[in-house]
């Protein structure tokens, strides 16, 4: 089995491959929300919530060096500054652009309501920035990495 030389801290995922192609393997993982640790279960409403939006797949597509073929789990990581650098971009992008746009309508000397429709523009403006910069992003081979088989 290769071992690999792992650097940074690493958060660990566990998906099923869905394909092999040729030395590489797609790898499909369901996103899950936080309240799946949560002990307080079905007595909660943002439990419930989240059970209705958290149906979402995503594959990823890596370098096969453990041989996995369909049907097997298997454990993959991303890199933690990785995963932080995408978070600041999709969440503060967007709010640093509502207060810049406020700033800039304020300064010009609008009113309360200009003013709010700028913030609000700044605010989309800034989620299409960052929906465009993280969802059109390929992630290198040393940003999610093929962990090991998750039987092992």
């Amino acid at each position: 089995m290769n071992e690999l030389m792992i650097e940074a801290p690493l958060l660990e995922e566990t998906g099923k491959v869905v394909a092999i192609e040729g030395a590489y393997a797609v790898i499909e993982t369901q996103q899950r929300s936080a309240c799946s640790s949560c002990n307080t279960g079905d007595s909660c409403g943002t439990s419930v919530l989240s059970g209705l939006f958290s149906q979402r797949r995503h594959k990823v597509r890596l370098l096969n060096h453990l041989n996995l073929s369909v049907g097997e789990q298997a454990v993959i990581g991303i890199n933690e500054s990785v995963l932080l650098s995408t978070a600041v971009l999709a969440y503060m992008l967007p709010l640093l652009l509502m207060i810049i746009f406020a700033v800039l309508s304020s300064l010009s000397g609008f009113d309360d309501g200009f003013n709010f429709i700028f913030s609000l523009l700044g605010l989309f403006a800034g989620m299409q920035i960052s929906n465009r910069i993280v969802g059109n992003r390929d992630f290198e081979s040393r940003e999610i990495i093929l962990l090991r088989n998750a039987s092992e």
